[in-house]
């Protein structure tokens, strides 16, 4: 039996068991947990948190269709991206945040901009918190509400699967200290450009600041494409 992931059994109390499975198995993978390459044994993850092993089939078929999870002649693992597909979701992601940005200084009503403001705040508390947990949960706030005054749910659903691919490389991205930093200094400068209504200049931050992501990520190359048959691990 492979070593315990130190979670423990899942609750039923509110959210349907098989939601819950996934957020927490996804949760694993974007904080490192559950490395890339890493197999998923079910009869360990079964005994470990308490469910079904009907219940995680159906949670690792999700994963695997989002792109978490790969199958293979042992079963499913965590999915590797390849460095030229990782460099590709990244230059999707920076162009459609840059539309977004430009949308919310030209659509957000004053409601958006304070809910906007207010998912910032969270975010630089959690930010200086250290808490990877709370990290990924402002950030995915933050960019519910930057969509919601875009009024762009086109764009909210595609990086919604966008960001799932990610996952898989944000632990590596998050766990640099100068990467923490400098994130928090470009978020405040696109919050300032977008409650100034300024789009050219909140596009370009936005999309600035998912290509510093990836090099954080991926390294200096991210910035170019490439067709190196290296894998990210």
């Amino acid at each position: 039996m492979s070593a315990p992931l130190g979670i423990g059994p899942l609750s039923q109390e509110s959210a349907p068991l098989r939601r819950k499975l996934v957020a927490t198995l996804r949760r694993l993978i974007e904080t490192g947990v559950l490395a890339a390459g890493q197999r998923l044994i079910e009869k360990d993850l079964t005994a470990e948190l308490g469910v079904s092993r009907t219940v995680l089939r159906e949670a690792l078929r999700e994963l695997e269709a989002d792109g978490l999870l790969a199958a293979g002649p042992r079963g499913l693992s965590v999915a590797v991206l390849a460095r030229g597909e990782a460099e590709n979701i990244y230059a999707v992601r920076a162009a459609l945040e840059a539309v977004v940005a430009r949308q919310f200084c030209q659509r957000a009503d004053e409601a958006a901009r304070d809910t906007l403001t207010a998912a910032h705040g969270t975010l630089a508390r959690a930010y200086a918190a250290g808490d990877l947990g709370a990290i990924l949960d402002a950030k995915l706030a933050f960019y519910e509400a930057l969509c919601a005054g875009a009024a762009n749910s086109v764009a909210r659903d595609l990086l919604g699967r966008l960001n799932a691919r990610i996952s898989l490389l944000r632990a590596r991205s998050l766990a640099d200290p100068g990467r923490k930093v400098a994130s928090v200094a470009e978020i405040d400068a696109l919050v300032s450009a977008l409650l100034a209504r300024d789009a050219p200049r909140a596009a370009a931050l936005a999309e600035r600041h998912v290509m510093a992501a990836a090099e954080a990520a991926l390294g200096p190359a991210a910035s170019s494409p490439s067709h190196d048959p290296e894998t990210t691990q």
